[in-house]
C-alpha cells in the first residue's frame, strides 16, 4: 500500500546500515521507501569534536560503562536536538511527518509538523535491567535529567510506536503518557521467512548473541553440562562472542556476518536458547521462529510476549540453570513438541513479527495525523 506521506527520518548512524540499531533502521526505511516519499534522512550521531568531548566528559575506567555514557547522556541529548532543529530548517522541500529512532534527541519543543518515534526500551526500564543493561550506568542528577528529557520526547510526540506491551505499560505508568498515543507494533525479523521441512533430531542447541553475559550465556553453559549428562549426543552452538573453550559438545563460532551461514545454523538447530538477564525486545527470537525453532528465553521484559509459555517454547527465571536444563531436555527428547512449538513461532512471524506488517501498521496510524 502506498501512503501519501512525505517523511523525514531522524536516526543515529546510517539508516541503511545493517549495523545501525541491530539492522532495525535498515528494515524500516527500506519499507518506508516503498510505501511513502522520504524527503530526507538526517544522521544525528555525534561526530568529530562533539564525540570526543562527550567521551571526555563521561569518562569511565570500565569500557562498557564508558561506551554507554558516551552515547546516552544529557549533554549529548542537547547537542543532537540542536542538530536536529538546525538540519530540519535547512530542508527546502515540504514534508508532513518526522519519524525518529528512539528518544536520545527530539526535533524541538514545537516541531513544524507532527513527529512519531519508535522504541524498544526507555531509560527507566533500562536502569532496572541490572548490571548488564544499557542503563546500568545511570544514577543521581544525570539519571533524573535523562528521565525528564525522555519524558519531553514522549509528551511532544504525536504517536509513540512500541516494540512490546511491556514497554507500553512503562510509558503509561513510569512516564504518565496517555495510553491512546502508544501503539504496540512489535518488530520484524532480519532473516528471510522461507518454508522448509525442518528436522528436530539433531540434538542441537543454538545461542546467538554478542553480549554473552547479559544474554545469559553463563547460565546456558551450566545448563548444558546437565543436559550433556542426560543426552550424550547433545550439542551447543554459540554464535556471537569470541570465547576460548574446548568443552565436549560445545562449538564457538564467533561473530557470523554472512546471512546464509547464519540461516544454515538456525535451520540445523533443534532449539534456540537465550536466557537473558535483560532484553529490550529480542529480534533474535523472531529470527529463530522464522526458521521454525522452538525458543527458550527468560520470563522477563518482552520475552513472554514473543515466546508465550507453552506455545512457542518455554520461559525460565533468569539464572535458573537447573530449570533451564530441564526444559532443554524436554524439547530435545520430544521432537513432536519441538515441531509444534516451532510451527507456532513460524506462523507468529508471518502474522506479527514481520517488517512489512510492522511498517504498514506504523504508516496506517501516521496517515491519521498528517
Amino acid at each position: 500500500m502506498n501512503h501519501k506521506i512525505r517523511l523525514v527520518g531522524l536516526t543515529l548512524g546510517d539508516p541503511f546500515s545493517r549495523s545501525s540499531w541491530s539492522g532495525i533502521n535498515n528494515s524500516v526505511f527500506c519499507r518506508f521507501k516503498d510505501r511513502c516519499e522520504i524527503v530526507a534522512l538526517l544522521d544525528l550521531d555525534l561526530q568529530g569534536f562533539n564525540k570526543y568531548w562527550s567521551a571526555l566528559k563521561n569518562f569511565s575506567i570500565e569500557r562498557r560503562r564508558w561506551g554507554n555514557k558516551l552515547h546516552q547522556n544529557p549533554w549529548a541529548f542537547k547537542v543532537r536536538t540542536e542538530m536536529a532543529i538546525r538540519k530540519l530548517k535547512e530542508i527546502s522541500s515540504e514534508f508532513d511527518l518526522i519519524y525518529q529512532e528512539g528518544a536520545m534527541f527530539m526535533p524541538g519543543e514545537e516541531p513544524c509538523v507532527p513527529f512519531v518515534s519508535y522504541h524498544d526500551s526507555n531509560v527507566i526500564l533500562s536502569s532496572r535491567g541490572g548490571v548488564f543493561a544499557q542503563g546500568a550506568h545511570y544514577g543521581g542528577k544525570k539519571f533524573n535529567q535523562t528521565i525528564a528529557q525522555e519524558k519531553r520526547v514522549y509528551e511532544n510526540a504525536a504517536l509513540i510506536f512500541s516494540m512490546s506491551d511491556w514497554l507500553k505499560r512503562s510509558f503509561v505508568h513510569d512516564f504518565n503518557i496517555p495510553e491512546g498515543k502508544i501503539i504496540t507494533v512489535y518488530a520484524g525479523t532480519n532473516l528471510e521467512i522461507t518454508d522448509f521441512e525442518k528436522d528436530y533430531d539433531g540434538k542441537t542447541i543454538l545461542f546467538v548473541g554478542k553480549n554473552f553475559e547479559r544474554k545469559g550465556g553463563e547460565t546456558l553453559l551450566k545448563a548444558f553440562r546437565i543436559v550433556k549428562r542426560e543426552i550424550k549426543d547433545a550439542k551447543l552452538i554459540i554464535i556471537g562472542p569470541e570465547l576460548n573453550m574446548n568443552d565436549d559438545g560445545i562449538s564457538v563460532k564467533g561473530l557470523i556476518t554472512d546471512k546464509d551461514e547464519l540461516i544454515k545454523n538456525f535451520k540445523e538447530a533443534s532449539v534456540f536458547v537465550l536466557p537473558s538477564f535483560y532484553e529490550p525486545f529480542g529480534i533474535v527470537f523472531a529470527e529463530a521462529f522464522a526458521l521454525k525453532n522452538p525458543c527458550i528465553g527468560s520470563n522477563i521484559c518482552a520475552m513472554p510476549e514473543i515466546i508465550e509459555e507453552g506455545k512457542g517454547g518455554f520461559l525460565v527465571k533468569p539464572g535458573d540453570y537447573k530449570y533451564l536444563a530441564t526444559q532443554i531436555i524436554t524439547l530435545l527428547k520430544d521432537e513432536k513438541l519441538s515441531r509444534t512449538m516451532g510451527s507456532y513461532g513460524y506462523e507468529k512471524v508471518k502474522k506479527i513479527f514481520n517488517w512489512n506488517i510492522v511498517v504498514d501498521k506504523m504508516l496506517y496510524h501516521c496517515s491519521k495525523i498528517v
